[in-house]
């Protein structure tokens, strides 16, 4: 019996929602598959396994910081098959690529790419009053990532694989906000000056306990503390019950017009679903 690791990046759990649906497909087909969460640990040693996946939400149109670091820290590749798959709210950008590309450089063999849409509770868009792709995945797109599973078996088997193009490269404005939040000025800049108002902080720990990372600490008044190991998923202030963190560097100047120009593409893009919000204290409420 062949067998499969499928690592993922579920920041809200429906990157490993997708993942369960295509490792259906993939058990279908006879495989045996070992599922791995980079919140939960680092799966490193891929010589047992036939195939490998990965997969990931995108971060400002590429792969968030932990999952690029994940699989540049991969060897021994060689000819191993593998397959990546993303989820996305609004533009995917070229996040898929650039994990395509390095696990190709390595060695590895591709077999198959899969995207979809995921819900986008991206913080910067929440407080324009959006939250796109709201209902995503949805029925079909788990249907579809189980198919996947089936013909990713099935091209490793040796049935013809045609590689699927490659995802459009973001445009200027994209890629000057994605300059703007690259991993030297998140651990340099925007790590040092995220803050929690102490008058309100309940010292619930909710947000120590959300970070992917495992990047926010503990004072000594049971306060949270951040480190340099941030991905910039605003987690941490979208879920916080008091709303007691307010440092966001989605609300400086410098952002509100990449989030203006952001929601405004979305909205007028006719293959987009979004529904208006209101988000406050941890909550998102449809209006």
């Amino acid at each position: 019996m062949p067998n499969s690791l499928i690592v993922c990046f579920s920041q809200g759990g429906t990157t490993t929602r997708i993942a369960e649906s295509i490792t259906k497909g993939l058990r279908t087909a006879k495989y045996k598959v070992d599922l791995c969460d980079l919140k939960e640990a680092q799966h490193k040693d891929v010589s047992k396994y036939d195939l490998l996946g990965i997969g990931f939400p995108t971060y400002y149109f590429r792969p968030p910081f932990n999952v690029m670091d994940y699989v540049n820290s991969l060897s021994n590749l060689t000819g191993l098959p593998f397959f990546v798959f993303v989820l996305h709210g609004t533009h995917c950008g070229d996040s898929g690529n650039i994990i395509r590309h390095a696990l190709v450089k390595k060695g590895a063999i591709e077999v198959g790419y899969f995207r979809c849409r995921g819900a986008d509770y991206f913080l910067g868009y929440l407080k324009q009053g959006y939250l796109f792709s709201p209902d995503h995945p949805s029925a079909e797109d788990f249907s579809l990532a189980e198919i996947f599973g089936q013909e990713v078996a099935g091209h490793v088997a040796g049935k013809p694989f045609t590689k699927p193009a490659e995802d459009d490269r973001p445009n200027i404005v994209y890629r000057l906000e994605r300059f703007f939040v690259n991993r030297w000025m998140v651990r340099h800049i925007y790590s040092r000056l995220l803050r929690v108002n102490v008058k309100k902080c309940s010292a619930c720990g909710l947000c120590m306990k959300l970070c992917p990372t495992g990047n926010i600490s503990e004072s000594k008044g049971g306060h949270p503390v951040w480190g340099r190991n941030c991905l910039l998923c605003f987690t941490c202030e979208m879920k916080c019950p008091k709303g007691a963190i307010e440092s966001s560097p989605v609300t400086w100047l410098l952002f509100k017009p990449f989030m203006i120009y952001n929601t405004l593409q979305a909205s007028r893009n006719p293959s987009l679903d979004y529904v208006r919000v209101i988000h406050r204290n941890g909550h998102t409420q449809r209006v």
